[in-house]
């Protein structure tokens, strides 16, 4: 008797949701510059990344929260897909990068990026490598509350399966 029942076990999951706001932001501004000269665009890219420095510190944004990246040059004369029919030689990306965690901020600053139109920037909008990022990063605090609830939620879950199935609960073989 003990052998037979020794294998019948059922396999149960248990689920805990909470909707957060994110207490993090990740936010790259992209604007791309066009020419032929390396140097004026050089001093172009300058000007821009001065432009939306001022713009996000003006509004709150801390040193701490802005990095600059790289500028990125692409040479459409030695791209060997491209035709370039474009009439002017060089593509420069920069990306100035926002990661704070005053989300709301940075929301606000986001909905207004169009006033950078005014001083002559556009910022383009980002491509799959891009985009605002939105995280939660003190899920570790309200991982063991969670956990509880997902346990007694996989209790009530086994308790009812074993009422339906007239049968009753043993010890837990394993849990993930």
């Amino acid at each position: 008797d003990n052998f037979t029942n020794k294998d019948r076990k059922v396999v149960v999951k248990g689920l805990a949701e909470k909707e957060v706001q994110a207490d993090k932001v990740t936010w790259p501004i992209v604007s791309k510059e066009l020419g032929n000269d390396l140097p004026t665009l050089y001093q172009s890219i300058g000007h821009t990344q001065a432009k939306i420095t001022r713009f996000l510190k003006a509004d709150g944004i801390k040193d701490s929260e802005i990095s600059i990246n790289a500028p990125v040059v692409i040479d459409l004369n030695a791209d060997r897909y491209s035709a370039n029919v474009k009439g002017y030689r060089y593509n420069i990306t920069s990306i100035i990068t926002v990661t704070s965690r005053n989300v709301a901020k940075v929301r606000e600053l986001i909905a207004r990026q169009g006033e950078l139109l005014k001083d002559g920037i556009a910022i383009v909008d980002g491509d799959y490598d891009n985009k605002v990022r939105y995280e939660y990063v003190s899920f570790k605090s309200m991982k063991p509350k969670m956990m509880e609830e997902a346990i007694a939620n996989a209790e009530v879950t086994a308790q009812q399966f074993a009422k339906s199935s007239k049968s009753s609960l043993g010890k837990i073989v394993s849990a993930d």
